[in-house]
């Protein structure tokens, strides 16, 4: 598998572009700002040189179902080198995708990009500009006095909500399944509702955005939810 990738000797780069389809790099290249240096080169992934650990951001394109499990492979390898930098997978074949085992990875976004080439740059546009690497709001969790503050503003938040949150914080890559949130909000568990624990999330999640303009908490599809990367401390 080929990918658009980068060698540096000097300067590392900003944004390393793991991209196939002209078109598709075109979009990215057009959307970053005039300050990211963005470097392509015909690469295969065992090739690639460039500095892992500085970037600050990776676009990484699937072009065709087989070529999952190398795509996997190189996000494990660049969350073992940078855990801060936002990483996004743009998923362009016409098959069914799972996103589940890249956000356990550590992925940031994963988006099936439409075909029309406008509705296209509109969800690439929407997503960078929502991402910690462009938005990059600090919140911290504060456990005793049960608040999530930023600079300016307090969020009082219960007891089970900071709980979710801290959970959430502390895990790899702060993906949780539904059932580990369910556990440890209640380590004896049995059996529990998912839709009440829905409602307990989607109240959270309403809140901090209405305080914060923000997105923090996300769904991943089938398994449970995430915490925005680089956001919150505690």
């Amino acid at each position: 598998m080929l990918f658009a990738g980068c060698k540096t000797d000097i300067q590392s780069p900003k944004v390393l572009n793991f991209v196939q389809s002209k078109a598709l790099a075109d979009d990215i290249h057009q959307l970053l700002t005039p300050d990211v240096r963005h470097i392509d080169a015909s690469v295969t992934l065992t090739s690639v040189t460039g500095d892992f650990s500085q970037a600050e951001a990776f676009f990484i394109e699937i072009d065709a179902p087989e070529n999952s499990t190398e795509t996997l492979e190189l996000v494990k390898h660049i969350r073992q080198l940078n855990q801060a930098a936002c990483i996004f997978i743009l998923v362009t074949h016409a098959k069914s995708f799972s996103n589940t085992n890249y956000y356990l990875a550590g992925v940031d976004h994963c988006l099936k990009l439409p075909a029309d080439p406008f509705e296209n740059m509109l969800l690439l546009s929407r997503t960078l500009e929502e991402s910690h690497w462009k938005t990059t709001t600090q919140l911290t969790l504060d456990r005793t006095r049960l608040l999530l503050c930023s600079a300016t503003d307090k969020l009082e938040i219960s007891y089970t909500e900071m709980t979710i949150i801290d959970a959430l914080l502390q895990a790899p890559h702060h993906v949780l399944s539904q059932d580990s949130i369910a556990k440890t909000l209640d380590p004896n568990i049995v059996f529990y509702d998912p839709r009440a624990l829905e409602k307990t999330i989607s109240r959270l999640r309403t809140k901090i955005k209405k305080t914060y303009n923000l997105e923090l908490i996300f769904s991943v599809r089938a398994f449970g939810y995430r915490l925005r990367r680089s956001t919150v401390t505690g």
